[in-house]
């Protein structure tokens, strides 16, 4: 794993966010955009960062830039969390966080306790449970309509509760994992957090939701899309608005309107004339946020719509 550089990129969801769990399923993320989110690590071995002599055991370590880590100890069978830093706060695990036995396949199963100390700014105890499972399989569909099959889903679902003296916190989170047979990393993940912090001041509360796409994915992606040649106007929309788009290849072409329950509301078919221009009437639909997809052959696009 040392040497490898994980990047990936943030996309909204104006609907439902798929995560049924089970065998056969079905995940479309086809409807989602991307947003302006960027996040990259890089896993590297611990004698390039002085602070892992504080992480005994570690065999790598993920740099996620910014001066925070995560410190791992890999072997044949496990895969283990020890403790990670940061400018704000620093966590060690005398007891580690096992995040996988190895191997994982669907209906695994895995739950484990750990504890440790926390420092920075303050001194403290960090005690949590980590429980993984292999908890579906099936076929995902990435924004932008491609499709994976024999996908593996493992959810991750943690909890940590950090006191130290007069400032009390809990941490839950729950990672939706979906991997591919030719990816090191996730292709999709979506995540929950939510954060409870108690001091003087009382309790503070922060929730947040993210969907992240692997950039190897989107990458390889590249020519199943034509953002740069798809228009939708005006937007916010009253009455209707027009969709423009190059179609050298004349290729046949339809737009898909999704709601935010993430179900198509309208299907307009556009033909392949290689420059298309379409009036889409909004009659019949209340004001609201909606995705517009708009499909040439194999390559598609989406656009997210305000209706007035």
């Amino acid at each position: 794993m040392t040497g490898n550089t994980n990047i990936y990129k943030g996309y909204d969801s104006s609907g439902v966010i798929p995560k049924n769990t089970g065998a056969g399923m079905s995940w479309n993320f086809g409807s989602c955009t991307q947003n302006t989110i960027v996040t990259a690590s890089t896993f590297t071995p611990p004698g390039s960062v002085p602070s892992a002599t504080a992480y005994p055991g570690t065999t790598v370590v993920e740099d996620q830039g910014a001066s925070s880590y995560n410190f791992f100890k890999s072997t044949a069978t496990t895969f283990e969390l020890l403790g990670f830093s940061s400018p704000n706060i620093s966590v060690n695990f005398t007891n580690s966080a096992v995040q996988a036995v190895w191997p994982i396949n669907f209906g695994y199963t895995n739950t484990d306790l750990y504890s440790g100390s926390l420092t920075n700014p303050v001194t403290g105890t960090a005690d949590g449970t980590v429980t993984v499972t292999g908890s579906g399989s099936g076929t995902i569909t990435l924004p932008g309509g491609t499709q994976f099959t024999n996908i593996l889903q493992v959810k991750a679902a943690n909890t940590v509760t950090l006191n130290a003296g007069f400032i009390t916190g809990t941490i839950t989170g729950t990672d939706y994992n979906y991997y591919h047979s030719t990816q090191k990393f996730p292709i999709l993940t979506v995540s929950y957090q939510k954060q409870t912090l108690t001091s003087f001041g009382g309790p503070t509360v922060s929730t947040s939701a993210d969907i992240t796409v692997n950039n190897a994915v989107i990458t390889g992606l590249n020519d199943k899309n034509f953002d740069a040649t798809f228009q939708i106007f005006p937007n916010p929309a009253k009455e209707s608005f027009y969709v423009n788009l190059s179609n050298a290849t004349h290729a046949n072409g339809t737009i898909e309107i999704y709601n935010s329950l993430g179900q198509i509301v309208k299907t307009i078919q556009l033909g392949n004339a290689s420059v298309i221009t379409e009036q889409v009437s909004l009659s019949g639909l209340s004001s609201g946020i909606y995705i517009v997809k708009t499909t040439l052959g194999d390559r598609s696009s989406a656009r997210r719509l305000i209706v007035e």
